[in-house]
């Protein structure tokens, strides 16, 4: 398949990678010049802009920051889609400005689909996790797109249009939770009962990751992080937010669903921020940068 990929950083340039690997014909554009010759050297051809990208192919792939950002560039595209051309909006977008922008689209004889995506930086070579919304024939058209870019078996229609960025809301909600619940255990090992001061922290969370019932991919990074530094005294506890745990609070008090644990790790991320932190938010930073590529802080 012939598929526009629109926004080549991190995460775009992966899945634009991804997909000519998987035998699809990707055009790509950004407005960097950097990423456009990094996303070139993977095989992607680049166009000069969204008018030349669109007279090329009638599938869209939007990478783009959530915002204004995906906001300008669909907006731009509804004046050069043709009849029966998809967009699929695969960055971390408000699930109800996902459902404003179907009916925008939908208004053009064009088609939607919300893609939630999960993998980090590690997805490039292993595959991403993909949940989707929208209209489930359209779906069904680009699946071979969907089977190129995830892990085996990790791709599904989870629903109508909005659904594929809700539940990734939701898996960011949990996300935070499941980070910080780790990040004070070890913190709690580093300074508690002084009798067991000793603990090697590298030592633990690999043997917590052969079999234990609290394995994960998440403790697997934590026991990289302390491979190479068990103190991380050379960074800062702050810790910074996409914005999705923050979502999935707000949509929890909305519909009287109670969400305590996420609720609190995003309090303890602004108290970070307020403070410095202290060792439990640096081991949460330093998992944001290991699954995501994002950026740490220096301690002062």
């Amino acid at each position: 398949m012939k598929v526009g990929v629109i926004g080549l950083g991190r995460m775009g340039n992966a899945i634009a990678y991804r997909l000519v690997n998987g035998g699809h014909e990707v055009v790509g554009f950004d407005n960097d010049a950097r990423a456009r010759t990094q996303a070139k050297e993977a095989g992607v051809a680049i166009a000069r802009d969204l008018k030349d990208l669109a007279s090329r192919v009638s599938i869209f792939w939007v990478m783009v920051p959530a915002g204004p950002i995906t906001d300008a560039v669909i907006n731009q595209l509804l004046d050069l889609m043709k009849d029966g051309d998809i967009i699929v909006d695969g960055g971390n977008s408000f699930y109800k400005d996902s459902v404003i922008h179907a009916e925008k689209i939908s208004a053009k004889r064009c088609f939607f689909l919300d893609c939630g995506t999960s993998g980090g930086v590690r997805g490039r070579e292993d595959g991403f996790c993909l949940m989707v919304g929208g209209n489930k024939d359209v779906y069904d058209q680009i699946e071979p797109l969907l089977e190129a870019i995830s892990v085996p078996g990790g791709y599904a229609h989870v629903g109508p249009t909005g659904a594929g960025h809700y539940v990734k809301m939701v898996h960011n909600g949990i996300e935070y939770g499941l980070m910080q619940a780790y990040a004070e255990g070890f913190h709690l090992l580093k300074d508690g009962t002084y009798e067991y001061e000793n603990i090697d922290l590298h030592q633990i969370a690999a043997i917590w990751n052969k079999n234990a019932v609290i394995r994960s991919f998440l403790l697997e990074l934590t026991t990289e992080i302390f491979a190479q530094d068990q103190l991380l005294e050379a960074i800062s506890g702050e810790v910074a937010e996409s914005g999705m745990g923050k979502w999935t609070v707000e949509e929890a008090h909305a519909h009287d669903v109670p969400v305590r644990v996420i609720e609190e790790s995003l309090k303890v991320r602004a108290w970070s921020r307020e403070t410095g932190g202290n060792f439990a938010t640096k081991i949460v930073a330093m998992m944001r940068k290991k699954f995501g590529g994002h950026s740490v802080k220096k301690s002062e």
